[in-house]
């Protein structure tokens, strides 16, 4: 590691930050607050299946997961995740993975959430866990009001990695001085690009990734 270089520690959200899946526990949220039908829980149930597999259809799901946002103000999207934060989130926050996150504050590192969730999610997340920089599947806006439509890429696979490497250029920083902490077989793009690839709690897929490459593992 170049120590006269800064330093970029970036962390995936769910099923690292958070024990569980901000995108699927929100669908699950908004079919117990009667906002979607109880129809839809096992339609979530195989996009998460999908998701698991590496093999999700990014954009179906987003157009699935946003059509309750349509027409609505930040201000009232806000109200609604804040309660969901609070009332399906909080206690899912993994205190260990955050404990490393707080490691590489302490130590002077830069802090970057990176994550396919969108960005309605995301947002209040990353300011709930005190951190400014967030990448995310970034929902687009209409005079004021939520279109449901993502701007492309979406955060996710390949998609991420372009837009965190956009983000890592843009602020000086380099990959090959950047950890980057993830569960998910899907971010394998981005976790094969930085200096320092981590596998938290990994899936099957990611777990054999990793003892083929040497990564860094860990199990809490």
């Amino acid at each position: 590691m170049n120590s006269t270089m800064p330093i970029l520690a970036i962390f995936d959200l769910d099923n690292t930050l958070l024990r569980g899946d901000s995108d699927y526990e929100m669908v699950n949220y908004l079919i117990d607050k009667n906002f979607v039908d109880e129809k839809y829980r096992q339609i979530n149930e195989d996009y998460f299946n999908d998701y698991g597999d590496g093999n999700l259809n990014i954009d179906e799901f987003s157009k699935f997961s946003l059509k309750p946002f349509i027409g609505m103000t930040r201000v009232e999207i806000e109200k609604l995740v804040k309660d969901f934060y609070y009332s399906s989130l909080a206690s899912k926050i993994n205190n260990t993975v955050l404990s490393i996150l707080e490691g590489h504050r302490k130590k002077g590192h830069s802090i970057l959430i990176a994550s396919a969730t969108n960005s309605l999610i995301v947002s209040f997340i990353s300011k709930m866990l005190g951190v400014d920089k967030f990448i995310s599947s970034e929902v687009l806006f209409r005079s004021e009001l939520c279109t449901g439509f993502i701007k492309k890429p979406h955060a996710l696979g390949e998609g991420k990695l372009v837009l965190v490497k956009k983000f890592v250029e843009m602020a000086g920083y380099e990959f090959q001085n950047s950890f980057f902490y993830s569960d998910s077989i899907n971010d394998l793009p981005l976790l094969s690009a930085v200096g320092y690839p981590i596998a938290i709690n990994p899936d099957e897929k990611l777990m054999s990734v990793s003892n083929l490459k040497g990564w860094r593992v860990l199990e809490n």
